[in-house]
């Protein structure tokens, strides 16, 4: 059974076969390749993409947006080829692969330089940030190539390959002398430029100050004689990385001599994310240019600005015989789309840009022609998708289309119209779209797999992985069309036990069984809970109208107004339309201050439901909380002390330990302790990118309860930095553990307590200690909840340790106050004793004036997050902060301290008025 509880924009076919129903075209009109009966695309009022993606981009069942990478490859084939009797007038799926398992966000063909010619491996980034390398000859896969070093801490947005830049460089220049290698674009904004033969990092490129979503090569400028073959600035390609910052940047990634090369220059002046694509260079000595794409800005509940650039650049050197471009748009073109533009890619042999956007629609445009649009591909049907990615593909006498959609499907057009339009289904979101040289493309897909389709008949798959394939297809259609099952819920995670289900990422959707029906659940990291969103339902009861418009489903909505009573309104929404946009159109209709607002559909085509719960039994009615929000307060989440968890870092608190070992008189670590459960708890914690599979067993985590309650604290510091590693792994700080973790973490305060007055002199133990807590927060739900059960020890530990005269003593404690706050925020247990003591904790704490700025501005978002703990909690800590005069005391402390504390503490000031 497959469960999900996404959105997705339906343009389903009545089959799930790859051999897919076709929509036939009407002809060409006006330039423009139509079909039967266009609707009119239902979502033009989207949101722009930077003001949801940072909060809803994480989640699989409401992503919204996915700016997929640019790798551009051509068909090496110059010469038309006749139709060969074993090519399939359809796409066929050649091969299924499955990388990590996490969502596949981008693709890139690569061949290392230490390989054979004919040798290509497939290259794909995923949602959890780990790379995989596929070899397409022997069918051999590895995920982290480059070892643990080369995870990345967020999700891998884009993928580039130098392969693909051999096939933009004419043969006469010296792209064989390029090196292998390949650039990645992650969410964090860098860019990271890895051997392609060893797959370690070679350098970061840094400038962008978001997420980097589009990469591509900018062919050089030809050569002013054949005879040319030193590598240099002039002669190979160089990279462009768009953002969703709104800026592209240029790089010189193989000419220059420096461990990081620098930023070449910056295209600025775009609306929100930027998609880019090299093109060639005509017979213009020192010119390069480029083509960029934007997604548009919101002008009230319309996407508008959406804009095509055409740019040249003219290389520069500076007086250190440095490059530098001057650039110059040539060409812009804009709104000719109705909705944000998502891709863009450059064919050599149509010699056209082609740009998709969510109003569903491919634009084929004219280099020569400033990048006008010649001809428009539209996706069959009325409910047009958003399109994420696109390609080209084929010989030059059948060049195809080929775009990947939001709602699950890749559809194929036949530029030449000799062929209908093909539609594949997937089981999930297709986030990108490749060409292969010969003819095949390959597509990325939410449900973790990768997918190679072709026509040639000898190269399809077997019928057994074809008829899973399609299987998963049908299950996925299926149960977006209707409920689970009884046999099907009974098979599910009780939700009684939810807290032994560890989510691995924040916003991850689990469908759990709660009292004979399906309910679904999304992990809050901040919490370690996972939070009911809704059931899972197939019904669409609830259809009807509004205002003579139709709608899948019709929800009441309660609003409180000033004064009493309510205002009753109701929310249309029809199914495939994307939760966050509905929610915020009729936000700006109605004018409401809003923030707990979710609709939430079971399964794809769910009823929806409102709010965080069940459905209210006030005739169907939900109430919307009118409340205020803050842009720095409450805080969300923990802070964490991670440094050294690697095998430098780890190798030296082991063999401090060792050393210790022989040096304390009794307790001493037994030999097996000592040497094979340290080496494998440690070997385990190197290993970052497997934390979500990898396991530790009691048996490895029993010297570090030893060491911490039977050692003295001059002994025992070493274990405190590796239980502070340690706690951050998900299975060693699982549910079952809190036991362990209670008596771990109270042996570490034990140490500290027992310094007395000597603690703010001590640096070790204090320091390891409030790291320590800090990070059982963040860990398992064994380790938060054996902090919450020891919360007057923390605090009592805090006391002893706010007067210390070291920094990284004085920050830890400040980060140990401000993530106990946060617990206490999402806890529904917080004590109101606890709450007043950290406001008077606070109030020591800024009364010293020893504490740094950093320290300052994490002690006052500490204070304002107990401020607004719900409840009664939250209301006596308010009037004990009154009663202090604490508001005139954080904005005497903030004035000193920047102007992130200023904004903190006049956040606090409202609060409190």
């Amino acid at each position: 059974m497959i469960l999900s509880v996404r959105n997705s924009l339906h343009c389903t076919p009545s089959s799930a076969s790859i051999h897919c129903t076709h929509t036939l075209c009407s002809g060409v009109v006006d330039g423009q390749l139509t079909q039967r009966d266009p609707l009119k695309f239902l979502l033009e009022d989207e949101l722009e993409a930077s003001r949801f993606l940072e909060t809803f981009e994480t989640s699989p069942s409401f992503s919204i947006l996915a700016l997929s990478s640019l790798a551009l490859s051509h068909n090496t084939q110059t010469n038309p080829i006749e139709m060969d009797v074993d090519l399939s007038p359809t796409y066929l799926l050649s091969t299924q692969l499955l990388s990590d398992g996490e969502p596949v966000r981008c693709l890139a063909p690569h061949r290392p330089s230490s390989s054979s010619s004919s040798t290509t491996h497939l290259l794909s980034g995923s949602q959890g940030g780990i790379l995989t390398r596929f070899d397409l000859d022997d069918g051999s896969m590895d995920i982290q190539p480059g070892g643990s070093d080369t995870r990345h801490p967020h999700q891998i947005t884009a993928l580039l390959s130098s392969y693909s830049s051999s096939l933009l460089v004419d043969s006469f220049s010296s792209s064989s002398l390029l090196p292998s290698l390949y650039v990645t674009g992650c969410k964090d904004g860098k860019i990271r430029v890895m051997d392609g033969n060893t797959h370690q990092l070679k350098f970061t490129l840094e400038g962008h100050t978001n997420a980097v979503t589009s990469l591509s090569w900018v062919p050089p400028p030809p050569p002013r004689s054949v005879s040319t073959a030193a590598v240099g600035a002039n002669t190979v390609p160089w990279l462009v990385s768009g953002s969703w910052d709104g800026t592209a940047k240029l790089w010189d990634v193989f000419s220059s001599s420096s461990s990081s090369p620098k930023c070449l220059g910056t295209l600025p002046g775009h609306e929100n994310t930027v998609s880019v694509a090299g093109l060639p260079s005509a017979d213009e000595p020192m010119v390069r240019n480029i083509v960029t794409v934007s997604a548009g800005r919101a002008e009230g509940n319309t996407i508008r600005g959406h804009t095509v650039r055409l740019w040249r650049l003219h290389e520069g050197k500076h007086g250190d015989g440095s490059t530098v471009p001057s650039s110059e748009v040539i060409a812009a073109i804009s709104d000719d789309h109705s909705g944000p533009i998502r891709d863009v890619c450059y064919d050599a042999f149509t010699h056209s840009i082609y740009t998709c956007s969510n109003d569903g629609t491919v634009k084929l445009r004219s280099v020569e022609g400033g990048g006008a649009c010649h001809t428009t591909l539209a996706c069959p049907g009325g409910d047009r998708p958003m399109l994420l990615s696109l390609c080209v593909v084929g010989d030059d006498s059948e060049r195809c289309v080929v775009a990947g959609a939001e709602d699950g499907n890749v559809v194929v057009w036949d530029i030449s119209g000799r062929r209908d339009v093909q539609i594949i289904p997937h089981p999930g979101c297709v986030w990108k779209v490749v060409a292969f040289a010969n003819g095949d493309f390959v597509t990325a897909c939410h449900d973790g797999h990768v997918r190679i389709f072709t026509r040639h008949v000898g190269r399809a798959a077997h019928p057994d992985v074809v008829k899973s394939f399609e299987e998963a297809v049908t299950a996925a259609q299926s149960a977006r069309s209707s409920g689970p099952s009884p046999d099907e819920i009974a098979k599910l995670p009780k939700w009684e036990m939810n807290a032994l289900t560890q989510g691995r990422s924040e916003g991850q959707v689990q469908v759990f069984q709660k009292e004979g029906k399906a309910i679904a659940a999304q992990w809050s990291a901040a919490s370690r809970t996972w939070i009911e969103v809704g059931e899972v339902t197939g019904s669409s009861a609830n259809a009807g109208t509004i205002n003579g418009k139709k709608y899948d489903h019709v929800l009441p909505i309660e609003i409180d107004v000033p004064g009493g009573g309510v205002q009753k309104l109701q929310i249309g929404y029809n199914n495939g339309e994307n939760p966050f946009v509905t929610a915020q159109q009729f936000i700006d209709e109605h004018i409401i201050i809003w923030r707990k607002l979710r609709i939430i559909s079971g399964r794809g085509r769910a009823g929806p439901t409102l709010g965080m719960g069940a459905p209210s039994s006030n005739g169907g009615y939900v109430t919307v909380p009118m409340e205020m929000s803050y842009d720095h307060l409450p805080m969300r989440g923990y802070k964490v002390f991670d440094a050294g968890v690697d095998k430098k870092g780890v190798s030296k608190v082991v063999q401090k330990i060792r050393e210790f070992n022989q040096d304390v008189s009794c307790n001493q670590l037994s030999s097996d302790e000592v040497g094979d459960s340290l080496d494998s708890l440690t070997n385990t914690l190197c290993i970052t990118n497997r934390y979500h599979s990898s396991t530790i067993s009691t048996t490895e985590l029993m010297p570090l309860r030893k060491m911490i309650l039977k050692w003295d604290v001059s002994h025992a510091f070493p274990a405190l930095d590796l239980a502070r590693m340690t706690v951050l792994h998900p299975d060693a700080a699982k549910g079952e553990r809190k036991a362990y973790w209670k008596e771990v973490l109270d042996g570490a305060l034990s140490l500290c307590l027992g310094l007395g007055e000597a603690a703010s002199r001590e640096v070790a133990a204090p320091m390891l200690t409030m790291r320590l807590v800090c990070n059982c927060f963040k860990g398992g739900s064994g380790a938060a909840s054996a902090a919450e059960s020891l919360l007057d020890r923390i605090l009592d530990c805090v006391e002893i340790c706010v007067p210390s005269n070291n920094k990284n003593v004085r920050l830890a404690v400040a980060t140990a106050l401000l993530n106990t706050s946060s617990y206490m925020y999402s806890s529904s247990s917080s004590s109101v004793s606890s709450a007043i003591r950290i406001l008077d904790l606070v109030g020591t704490i800024v009364g010293s004036g020893k504490y740094e700025s950093e320290a300052v501005g994490r002690i006052l978002v500490a204070l304002g997050t107990v401020l607004l703990i719900p409840g009664k909690c939250g209301s006596d800590a308010k009037q004990a902060a009154r009663e202090r005069g604490i508001v005139s005391m954080m904005e005497r402390v903030a004035s000193g301290n920047g102007d992130a504390a200023i904004a903190v503490a006049k956040e606090i000031r409202s609060i409190l008025s």
